[in-house]
């Protein structure tokens, strides 16, 4: 049935620069649906495993649009995650505001956080690039990369609230 619904939703997304929501609402579903974090981390990489086993998957473009198009679901992920994260930091700054107002900074703090963290993100995925020169393998180790690093980084922030409601 997932991969079913994946076939569906990855076939369109490599042809076009917009991210399905069907990818959207597969890892979104595999992210939240265990109670145990550590499970969570074996949602990254499950649309890429699949898109791979098709024909067009099979060749090192097909495996960087595989990368790809997975690190963009997980990049939309993370963007709802951070606002989650940052209306929660804020909601917790607003609440210490008046008695403590030097604890009151957890909303700035995540935003100088997600800034350095995107700075870094990026900084490293190049790296992992530019570390196979002229080979092709710098494609889709720079596109796994990037899948790794975002999808890492929306399950930390949506643990970052999750963990203390």
């Amino acid at each position: 049935m997932r991969k079913a619904l994946y076939l569906l939703a990855v076939l369109p997304a490599m042809a076009t620069a917009e991210v399905d929501p069907a990818m959207v609402e597969i890892l979104d579903s595999c992210m939240k649906g265990p109670q145990d974090r550590t499970i969570a981390q074996d949602c990254i990489g499950v649309l890429t495993a699949q898109c791979v086993e098709l024909p067009d998957g099979q060749t090192t473009v097909g495996m960087m649009q595989c990368a790809m198009s997975e690190a963009a679901a997980w990049d939309v992920l993370l963007n709802i995650e951070y606002q989650a994260a940052r209306e929660f930091a804020e909601d917790m700054d607003a609440r210490d505001a008046d008695n403590f107002p030097e604890y009151a900074v957890r909303g700035d703090k995540l935003l100088a956080a997600q800034r350095a963290w995107i700075t870094y993100r990026d900084a490293n995925c190049a790296s992992a690039y530019a570390v196979w020169g002229a080979g092709t393998m710098r494609q889709i180790m720079g596109a796994d990369c990037h899948l790794q690093m975002t999808a890492e980084r929306t399950i930390e922030l949506h643990n970052y609230y999750g963990d203390m409601q």
